[in-house]
């Protein structure tokens, strides 16, 4: 009895898709690379065979991308930039302070600080006027220092000083107008802040400005102290006369009523010698006041003089 077997070997079809997939997958790694950019920036990917250049991203977040081998990435940071501008004898920011003319000739150096962010949506137009990511340096930075010296150039030094808040205001909206008006960051850059942190005056100008306080301090501090020697030699016046007048007024009742005493006691004894009487009322009112005061010891000698002796 013959057998027969019957084999069947993979079909050819199946086979070329699976080598067909392996090949696209394989030339798809080798023909794209994959890169990554991070929160705050987006990726300028520059094309030399295509001549193309896009961004990807937003800066919102960190995303993937793919691109050609041969293609170009340029990570440009978007969020919000600053550059410090300042002086002392520690060292500087960024780059030095600002150095301007006042209106009155004097020289000033301005601290200062701006920040900035960077329009995502003009960041591949950015990167072709500035291929080598260098606006800082070339544009921002030379528009703050002409700003500046052209803003401060309208105040005088003790200006600089009483309106530091409003030249700050002022010097915010005339680097805005600026950054807008060059035609290399048209609408690619968004103002966020401008503090000027000091603006520092020569030496000299400061010493003379310290003195001049100090002396203006001296004649206001004598000026309230004429003024109030005169309110209180007034007072002392008013208060002497007042007291004089209470005096006399005291000194004329106390006249009368003793007068009127002397004459009641006068009228009841009409054969008494009047001036003995006003001799004797006054002697015990005398003795009275002593006793009231309190105040001292006194030695009586009860005679027709009748001496009254105070003891020290």
């Amino acid at each position: 009895m013959e057998r027969r077997f019957d084999f069947e070997g993979p079909r050819i079809e199946g086979i070329a898709v699976i080598i067909i997939a392996l090949l696209i997958i394989a030339g798809g790694v080798v023909f794209f690379s994959i890169g990554r950019i991070t929160v705050g920036y987006v990726a300028v990917i520059v094309d030399p065979v295509f001549g193309t250049t896009n961004v990807v991203g937003t800066g919102q977040n960190a995303q993937y991308f793919v691109k050609a081998p041969w293609a170009s990435v340029f990570k440009i940071y978007i969020a919000t930039d600053s550059i410090h501008m300042w002086s002392d004898a520690t060292g500087q920011g960024d780059f030095p302070a600002v150095e301007s003319l006042t209106k009155d000739g004097l020289k000033v150096d301005v601290d200062i600080t701006v920040r900035w962010s960077i329009d995502p949506i003009y960041a591949g137009e950015l990167y072709r006027r500035y291929p080598r990511l260098d606006w800082k340096d070339r544009a921002i930075i030379p528009i703050i220092r002409e700003t500046v010296r052209n803003l401060l150039v309208d105040y005088t030094a003790i200006e600089t000083i009483e309106l530091r808040q409003a030249i700050g205001t002022v010097l915010k909206q005339q680097l805005r107008e600026a950054f807008n008006s060059e035609p290399s960051l048209q609408d690619a850059i968004t103002l966020d802040a401008v503090n000027i942190r000091k603006i520092a005056l020569p030496t000299t100008f400061v010493e003379a400005i310290e003195k001049k306080l100090a002396a203006e301090q001296l004649a206001i501090a004598a000026e309230f102290n004429k003024t109030r020697q005169l309110v209180l030699a007034d007072a002392n016046a008013e208060s002497a006369i007042k007291e004089a007048e209470g005096l006399s007024q005291s000194r004329l009742l106390l006249a009368n009523s003793t007068r009127e005493a002397i004459s009641i006691i006068a009228s009841s004894n009409p054969d008494l010698d009047s001036s003995e009487i006003t001799k004797l009322y006054l002697y015990l009112e005398t003795l009275r006041d002593i006793a009231e005061s309190g105040k001292g010891q006194f030695i009586i000698v009860p005679d027709e003089s009748q001496y009254i002796l105070p003891i020290r």
